[in-house]
């Protein structure tokens, strides 16, 4: 009996031995905390993170470790709401929780963080609590800093597209609640192209600065003024009085951009057009008010330039478009005028062909090559991007997987994903499209937009845990222009980051997309993601991308979309040892 007795301590103390090597090799911080505070227990992470020194904290107070807790904006956690205490109270557990620990120095550790209750059998409320946690501070300032700059124009410093049209739509609901009119002018510069064509891009990029300079020298404080791309702006006017106003501004821009340009020694002439829509007049919503206003830009080129128009009901040639577009667009598909192209994916440490991004492309009889930027948005809205997009899947799955068979057996193939695809129907339709073709799951890569996430994450997630549980990778494509928030991120089975282009582009000159980009492949490399940087276009990009630590590159550098014929044989150069 002793010596059973003895052999049961023992394998109680091994047991216990390996428990605590266990949890002291953990990279993740453990604490245990008492009921009245007392620290019971500490690895040598959570020591690491809280920065407590190589003396143990067991036995003393966590106040002796911490002051404070805080909420994501940075305000003070009551006593009383502190997790611990929640936890202590109701006996449930706290999961996923981003939380702020103000340390006895002052620093401030923010970690992400379980806590759960530990009771003793027979008790009615928990004796302690046990707190898991890792220290998420360099993926937050990543965070914090991408979320500012994805809402400015990494050229000129103003508002981007996605903060415009956000701000846009917020100040159009209180203007619908408050009785008052809101308006927008749509600017574009008029012989823009011709200083890129003839001085180049620099010349360019130099003249859009000081654009932003001189239309932010217009604007009042209350107006929001952003850069669409290229060498479009626009301006929202908040508590505008009358359409007189606007006009007003309008002519005060065209005087300022009318002045002369000097760079380079030279000295430029440059015009603005500009388009005026008023709410509630000419549209309840920011899509709506912000295509009036660029119709009637276009109006104000065609009628000589340099000049501005307020949109009218005439104005309504592009929508008669967008319904010869729909009309024309119900037939494409059985008259077999769709088409793919597929544009190149590199490893960024070998510069091999790994995969390849699948485009749509449309051929009209009657309309001729139409942009996928004007048909797409009309397949959306008139439901036609369902039937669509169900025949891109199965034809980029059916040429993956023949180039799978044939001559690139890792190759991976990336689709878009619609909004408007995504849901229930989507993962049975992707597992016929993989069982017909033999593509394995794990070939496929579905792009989604940030957009998509936010919108309605109850019916979101339950799609991707499914695909994610067929094989299936996700992909944020765009990445940096939405949300870029670190809590959806980690809320979602996400795979790959995309960098957007516009954030490319200015890499290595402009320091903020320097910033972005590094910031991107710092979060994915935290979170355990992939991050692939589409619109490379010059080596000096794909050489400092490659060195940030870019999984993937995608761009005219490697190659711009083409059909399946040249891209086997450009696969089959790369497997004969040719230049891919």
């Amino acid at each position: 009996m002793a010596v059973q007795k003895a052999h049961i301590a023992r394998e109680l103390q091994e047991s216990e031995e390996r428990y605590r090597l266990a949890v002291d090799n953990l990279t993740e911080g453990i604490l245990v905390q008492s009921a009245d505070g007392t620290i019971l227990a500490c690895n040598p992470s959570a020591r690491r993170i809280l920065r407590a020194g190589d003396q143990s904290p067991v036995g003393a107070s966590h106040l002796t470790l911490m002051r404070r807790s805080l909420r994501e904006d940075g305000s003070e956690i009551p006593f009383l709401e502190r997790p611990t205490r929640v936890v202590l109270t109701t006996g449930r557990p706290l999961l996923g929780l981003t939380i702020g620990l103000e340390l006895i120095n002052g620093d401030v550790v923010w970690v992400y963080e379980n806590v759960l209750p530990i009771m003793r059998p027979g008790d009615a409320t928990p004796s302690a609590v046990l707190i898991s946690f890792n220290d998420i501070g360099p993926a937050r300032a990543a965070e914090q800093q991408l979320k500012f700059l994805a809402q400015r124009d990494a050229l000129t410093g103003l508002y981007n597209r996605a903060y415009f049209l956000q701000r846009m739509q917020a100040v159009l609901d209180e203007a619908v609640t408050d009785g008052r009119q809101a308006a927008v002018l749509f600017l574009d510069l008029d012989g823009f192209k011709k200083v890129n064509d003839t001085a180049g891009h620099e010349a360019g990029d130099h003249l859009l600065r000081i654009v932003a300079q001189r239309l932010s020298a217009c604007v009042r404080q209350t107006d929001t003024l952003a850069r669409l791309g290229g060498d479009e702006f626009v301006v929202l006017l908040d508590q505008v009085r009358s359409l007189a106003e606007a006009e007003q501004l309008a002519r005060r821009i065209i005087a300022a951009i009318a002045q002369p340009f000097s760079t380079g020694g030279t000295e430029y002439y440059l015009g603005a057009s500009i388009g005026i829509a008023v709410h509630p007049e000419h549209g309840q919503d920011a899509a709506t008010l912000l295509r009036c206003a660029d119709a009637a830009m276009y109006n104000a080129k065609q009628n000589g330039r340099n000049q501005h128009r307020v949109f009218t009901a005439q104005l309504s040639q592009r929508a008669q478009r967008r319904f010869q577009l729909e009309q024309h667009l119900r037939r494409a598909l059985s008259a077999q005028e769709l088409s793919l192209r597929f544009q190149p994916i590199v490893d960024a440490a070998s510069m091999g062909i790994v995969g390849a991004e699948v485009l749509l492309r449309w051929h009209s009889a009657e309309l001729g090559e139409v942009s996928p930027a004007e048909f797409i948005p009309v397949a959306e809205d008139a439901g036609l991007i369902i039937a669509i997009g169900e025949w891109v899947l199965e034809q980029a799955c059916r040429q993956a997987a023949h180039w799978r068979r044939t001559c690139a057996p890792d190759f991976f193939i990336a689709v878009n994903l619609s909004p408007r695809q995504f849901g229930d129907a989507l993962v049975p339709m992707l597992s016929r499209c993989l069982a017909e073709s033999g593509l394995p799951a794990c070939a496929l890569e579905m792009e989604i937009t940030e957009g998509l996430l936010m919108r309605d994450t109850a019916a979101v997630m339950p799609v991707l845990d499914a695909l994610t549980a067929l094989g299936v990778r996700i992909s944020i494509d765009d990445f940096g222009t939405g949300y870029s928030s670190l809590s959806y991120l980690q809320r979602f089975p996400i795979d790959n980051l995309k960098v957007d282009r516009s954030f490319v582009s200015g890499i290595p000159r402009h320091r903020d997309s320097v910033v972005i980009s590094r910031a991107v492949v710092a979060m994915a490399a935290s979170l355990d993601m992939t991050v692939t940087a589409e619109g490379v276009e010059t080596l000096a990009q794909a050489e400092f991308l490659q060195a940030a630590g870019c999984d993937k590159l995608q761009g005219f550098l490697f190659g711009a979309p083409m059909s399946a014929a040249a891209y086997e044989e450009r696969l089959r150069r790369a497997q004969l040892g040719g230049p891919a």
